[in-house]
């Protein structure tokens, strides 16, 4: 093994034996498995409506099948128990992070310079330079009284997947009314072709939504008595693009590593019986690379 050595200029404040780079969903949860510290490089916040199939998967932190649970509760969540553990290097006021060969130097906004020293380093989450995700945001002005949570195109990229969620605009709240996010796997540089566009993306979502049959608000009667509908009306709002990676481990596959009983699993007990975690989101969000 290779003899980790500094300089005066290049003092190291901190000596691991393991460390984590990532900051996916499941490079947190390995952390929290096999109670090892991880920098968070690269935050991959989970798309926030997106859901968990299998809540078993985090009995460990305290949740239950009985609620529904978002990935992005989860991720809050791991982040502010392996905090509490000690267990996430981040100082705080960091401007920026690079690696170098068995360091990781964070640079901070006062000019100083916090150095980890390591002698094995798991990088976890594998960057996807090419391919992005894509979420197009779409307010339902006509037609929003809707029952379905989702629709989905397994056949395609573009748009293959809509998630209804109830609205948040003004006047909205508690009347049944939603709003949809349409969710793309695309290329990144064929981000600006046509094809790809918010106008396109807004026909397909439409063409979709008629499929199943879904009209807008009514619009009287006809002759013969038939109620008519006014054609669905959605309006784009805004669009986020976010990196894709690819873990070193799914979920399941770090499950199956499980060997023994971890200090921080008690932690998290002892921080659930003091009410010091909730149901509901935690605070210990960090901001997402999203790409221009």
């Amino acid at each position: 093994m290779e003899k980790i050595t500094s300089t005066i200029e290049d003092v190291v404040n901190l000596i691991l034996p393991k460390i984590i780079t990532g900051g996916s969903l499941e490079s947190l949860f390995y952390a929290y498995i096999h109670e090892t510290p991880i920098v968070l490089t690269q935050p991959y916040v989970p798309f926030e409506l997106d859901m968990v199939e299998d809540n078993s998967f985090f009995e460990l932190l305290g949740y239950t099948s009985e609620i529904p649970l978002t990935k992005v509760q989860v991720w809050d969540r791991l982040v502010f128990v392996l905090s509490m553990a000690g267990l996430v290097m981040m100082p705080n006021n960091v401007r920026n992070v690079r690696q170098e060969r068995n360091k990781i130097i964070f640079s901070l906004n006062d000019n100083s310079r916090f150095i980890i020293a390591y002698e094995r380093k798991i990088s976890f989450d594998k960057h996807l330079d090419k391919e992005v995700d894509v979420y197009d945001w779409f307010d339902i002005r006509s037609g929003a009284k809707i029952e379905l949570q989702e629709l989905n195109d397994s056949e395609n990229d573009l748009v293959h997947k809509i998630v209804f969620y109830d609205s948040q605009r003004k006047g909205t709240g508690g009347k049944g009314f939603k709003d949809l996010v349409s969710v793309s796997r695309m290329q990144k540089a064929e981000l600006h072709e046509y094809e790809n566009s918010e106008s396109y993306v807004r026909l397909k979502t439409l063409q979709m939504m008629k499929e199943q049959g879904m009209r807008g608000r009514p619009n009287g009667y006809n002759k013969r008595g038939i109620q008519q509908f006014y054609a669905i009306n959605i309006e784009h709002t805004h669009r986020e693009i976010v990196k894709r990676y690819k873990p070193k481990y799914t979920m399941q596959e770090t499950l199956n590593q499980i060997r023994e009983e971890k200090e921080i699993w008690k932690l998290t007990k002892k921080l659930l019986h003091q009410k010091q975690i909730s149901i509901l989101r935690e605070s210990s969000r960090l901001p997402v690379d999203i790409l221009v």
